[in-house]
């Protein structure tokens, strides 16, 4: 003979397959808006590290004291509360930075340039040939509490050369 089958109430079925789906909808939208944010990258200042169009992670749990030279940070405009930009980490707190002949100097030395990813593709018409506003930058120290930011893509990016240094409670994350 075969055991009797328990009825399991129609309700209490409802309740295992609610609670574990309202707690993994609940979770994932918690590491989306306050955790990890994807971003759509909406053009070429970070070329070659990311690609137009593509979508990056960035992560908003870190501490300012955390980043270093070289990390990639999304970073609220100086200018412009609302928006949004990403760039390269070149110069923290007393650090002074300038660039020549395309050459990027912290505290005197030359970053070295595989560090530093260039676009393989240099399409943009120079005016006047030869010569573009990302060729030169007199020295800046810079503040405390403060980052020097550059765009990968120089000639195209808006960085610190146009914006000045950026805060450290504009950053609002770091590449993942």
């Amino acid at each position: 003979m075969s055991k009797p089958k328990n009825k399991v109430p129609f309700k209490t079925r409802l309740y295992e397959f609610l609670i574990p789906l309202s707690l993994g909808l609940f979770f994932a939208i918690l590491v989306k808006y306050y955790i990890i944010t994807p971003v759509h990258v909406p053009n070429q200042f970070m070329e070659p590290t990311l690609k137009n169009g593509s979508t990056a992670y960035f992560n908003k749990w870190f501490r300012a004291k955390q980043l270093g030279i070289g990390d990639v940070v999304l970073v609220r405009s100086p200018l412009d509360p609302e928006s949004v930009f990403i760039a390269r980490i070149v110069g923290k707190p007393g650090d002074t930075i300038s660039v020549q002949k395309r050459l990027v100097f912290r505290n005197g030395s030359v970053l070295d340039p595989t560090s530093f990813p260039e676009s393989a593709s240099n399409d943009i018409p120079l005016i006047p040939p030869g010569k573009t506003e990302s060729d030169d930058m007199p020295k800046i120290t810079v503040p405390e509490k403060s980052f020097f930011l550059l765009a990968d893509n120089r000639e195209l990016g808006v960085d610190s050369r146009t914006l000045g240094v950026v805060q450290e409670t504009q950053v609002i994350a770091t590449l993942w």
